[in-house]
């Protein structure tokens, strides 16, 4: 399911406990990329597609849980292009099955494993090799084909919202973000 950055942005601006409660889950953050900025791939697995794209001014929000109940609460989470994944993204350079998620139910870890995908899925910069479990932590990094994307874990997603408002406040009156709300300052 993709959700709005702006909406949720809104609601943590209003209230940001009650986003700390809805979002109790780790997220993807898939932003666009920079102007100029061209596609690393050029092999595409699927034409024709109704994407579902962020913009600069709107990342997508993916949220990384099953969508479905699962019968073994082991069952790893799947990203890919099609509607039959836990997590859809819909771009051409994203096979079918790309990755898989799932969290160590012990330590809380939560790990990315490449499905064997067509052009890659990387973590900070390295590319994954395929079958093996990638551990992630609070925030990192990730490619799958041309998206790139921040994984963040529930805890994390709450100053990736401060963060990112901070970068992109407009206006000649500079607006503070802090943990507690919005302060304007002059």
């Amino acid at each position: 399911m993709h959700l709005k950055f702006s909406v949720l942005a809104s609601q943590f601006l209003e209230d940001p406990n009650a986003v700390r409660r809805s979002v109790c889950w780790p997220v993807l953050v898939w932003e666009a990329p920079p102007m100029g900025v061209r596609p690393l791939f050029t092999r595409s697995t699927l034409t024709g597609m109704s994407l579902s794209r962020p913009t600069v001014a709107e990342p997508l929000v993916l949220e990384v849980r099953k969508r479905t109940h699962a019968l073994s609460l082991d069952a790893p989470i799947t990203l890919g292009r099609t509607p039959d994944n836990d997590v859809v993204v819909e771009d051409p350079t994203v096979s079918r099955v790309h990755a898989t998620f799932h969290e160590e139910r012990h330590t809380g870890v939560w790990y990315v494993k490449d499905d064997g995908s067509h052009n890659g899925t990387w973590h900070n910069g390295t590319i994954l090799i395929p079958g093996r479990d990638t551990p992630l932590f609070e925030r990192g990094s990730l490619r799958f084909g041309d998206v790139m994307a921040t994984f963040l874990h529930f805890n994390a997603f709450n100053q990736f919202i401060l963060d990112w408002l901070a970068r992109h406040s407009r206006g000649s009156r500079m607006t503070h973000v802090t943990d507690g709300g919005l302060t304007r300052g002059g």
